[in-house]
């Protein structure tokens, strides 16, 4: 089984890339017979994802932590359904949700996580420098500010990628900041080699 995770500060386009490699092995002969999975988290087929997305779109800080918690349950809920019954099974977003936390709590938090959950070769921290992220996230809500989440935003978005240098030593790191097919090319080629 092939474990693929995209992930990366909100704007760092996990969603696009996952998206990239399920359609790149959806249309390979070699893979017709394989049983391809695709989880962008939070889902919203789901009681978990949708509580956290709920919680994550209001302002107040409680929401913040109910939210983390729901999105905890929505990929273990996704890992229990999917890691068994898939042959590729590809992450938008994972253990990484833990940059969203204070600084003392990331690293702690991500070893726990790291203990008890299944990880990969195939793991990928998009990284892009926050003022790029914020454009494309405006970009993404029609440059509405009032549609963004409470951790959209420049500040917020510096913090969880230096939380993030923290616990991505071992992940495959991709510069988010060039274009969208040199990223899909660099993840493909990364894939394609091991």
């Amino acid at each position: 089984m092939k474990f693929i995770v995209i992930d990366g500060i909100d704007g760092s386009g996990k969603d696009t890339q996952a998206k990239l490699i399920y359609e790149k092995y959806s249309k390979s002969n070699s893979f017709q017979n394989k049983v391809l999975t695709l989880r962008s988290h939070p889902e919203s087929d789901n009681v978990f994802g949708r509580i956290c997305q709920k919680a994550l779109s209001k302002k107040r800080k409680i929401n913040k932590i109910i939210g983390g918690i729901f999105y905890v349950f929505d990929f273990i809920r996704s890992l229990i359904i999917y890691y068994p019954k898939s042959d590729i099974l590809i992450f938008s977003r994972y253990t990484l949700a833990v940059i969203y936390l204070p600084k003392p709590l990331v690293k702690i938090s991500y070893l726990f996580l790291n203990f008890i959950l299944p990880s990969s070769t195939y793991m990928f921290f998009l990284d892009i420098h926050p003022k790029l992220a914020m454009k494309r996230i405006l970009k993404r809500n029609n440059y509405e500010s009032t549609n963004l989440r409470a951790f959209e935003n420049e500040k917020t978005l510096e913090k969880c990628r230096k939380n993030a240098f923290l616990i991505t030593k071992n992940w495959n790191k991709i510069n988010a900041d060039e274009s969208q097919d040199e990223i899909r090319r660099k993840i493909e080629y990364l894939l394609d080699s091991s």
